[in-house]
């Protein structure tokens, strides 16, 4: 959310359907559904499919004295949301307290300035509110898709992870969430410098200093979840947004989960180039598998390649001799200096307990002899800086 780029990229394909389509250029409240079609790469397994629709219930009228006696009566105050009461209908009490019905704030508060993505729930926007002129990422959901998915609980607990660590400074903020009778809306900081991917794309293989510091401000946003209960569950840079001078943050907390740190959970998600092996083996895992995704984006910001893939075990055999071992280094990790080879090598280690996965043992390698990691956590290393001065002349050509 808040990226500006529109991919056509894709390593898998997802199809989209029952979406909103712009009526107006004005403001979100005419938004209607439409069928239409997306194609995205790194699809994130457990993330939902949508299926198309012959007929539309969003035309539909609805009586307007009864949702005006429904917002001055039951869903003004606390007490009275708890309650109930006969205008509040199934579809909407589903998603509360989460996503609330306030009469302070609707979509009619903000204008449309351009479509951003599409989901398999709906779309994102890139809006202005009218009363402060601050730009926000608006993503606005179908709630039948959702619970015709079964993705109920999933969107909740989505939106209550970024709205309760939003304050972190690696993790977009959430700063308004509602619904109304058909559809959730999620309202995010705009993140103007566009996905991690995205640079990955254009330069390839970043300098030491530069990955140096993702990794870090990677880390100390892994260790801030880890510590409150979180595990993400689907790291990679497409969800690894970059502000305006170079810095990340977090977004896409769909298949976050709150899990203790030490427990273990066994639902299988994620991205298969970046899951680690115990999900793709079906075993029980913990924290551990947001280190080895952040293993996955470090060798490709140092090599601009994959390590090997792990294999589920289908596609697995003991005799195929050619199949290497999970998170080897790819050609290109030939060329590494030996902080940077021991850095792939411990996040990208099989077994989980062995497997770096704290931001104290990081700081105790190599890779970051001498580094200040108070500087990174307080945004003192301009990244944009690190890659003017690495690339005077631009990017390389390809």
């Amino acid at each position: 959310m808040g990226n500006t780029n529109r991919r056509q990229n894709a390593t898998t394909s997802q199809t989209v359907d029952g979406l909103y389509q712009l009526q107006t250029q004005d403001s979100l409240h005419q938004i209607s559904s439409t069928n239409s079609q997306s194609i995205f790469s790194g699809r994130s397994f457990n993330s939902v499919t949508s299926y198309h629709s012959t007929h539309s219930e969003y035309n539909k009228p609805w009586s307007r004295i009864s949702r005006r006696r429904w917002k001055e009566s039951t869903l003004t105050l606390p007490y009275e949301q708890s309650k109930t009461a006969w205008p509040v209908s199934q579809l909407e009490i589903l998603f509360l307290p989460d996503f609330p019905i306030s009469p302070s704030i609707s979509e009619k508060d903000f204008g449309v300035l351009e479509e951003i993505s599409r989901g398999a729930f709906g779309k994102v926007y890139k809006v202005q509110e009218f009363k402060s002129q601050k730009v926000f990422a608006l993503k606005v959901l179908s709630k039948s898709q959702i619970v015709k998915e079964d993705a109920v609980e999933q969107v909740k607990t989505e939106v209550h992870i970024q709205r309760v660590c939003g304050h972190h400074t690696f993790i977009v903020n959430c700063p308004y969430h509602w619904q109304s009778r058909k559809r959730l809306f999620i309202v995010t900081d705009f993140v103007e410098g566009g996905e991690l991917y995205k640079l990955l794309k254009t330069y390839i293989i970043l300098p030491i200093v530069l990955v140096q510091l993702y990794i870090a401000e990677i880390a100390l946003t892994l260790d801030f979840l880890h510590n409150a209960g979180i595990v993400h569950r689907d790291l990679k840079p497409e969800n690894i947004l970059l502000d305006s001078e170079g810095h990340i943050q977090l977004i896409d907390f769909g298949l976050a989960k709150w899990l203790s740190y030490g427990n273990k959970t066994n639902r299988v998600c994620g991205t298969l180039r970046y899951m680690a092996p115990e999900i793709v083996w079906l075993q029980p895992y913990g924290h551990a598998v947001d280190w080895w995704s952040l293993g996955v984006i470090a060798c490709l910001m140092l090599t601009g390649q994959y390590p090997s893939p792990v294999i589920p075990p289908s596609e697995n055999s003991d005799k195929d001799e050619s199949i290497k071992k999970p998170g080897s280094l790819p050609d290109g990790g030939a060329n590494l200096d030996l902080p940077s080879r021991d850095l792939l090598g411990r996040l990208l280690e099989v077994d989980p307990i062995r497997r770096l996965r704290s931001l104290r043992t990081l700081q105790t390698i190599a890779f970051y002899k001498g580094y200040n990691f108070e500087d990174a956590k307080k945004k003192k290393v301009y990244a944009n800086g690190l890659l003017k001065q690495c690339f005077p002349h631009g990017p390389p050509q390809q």
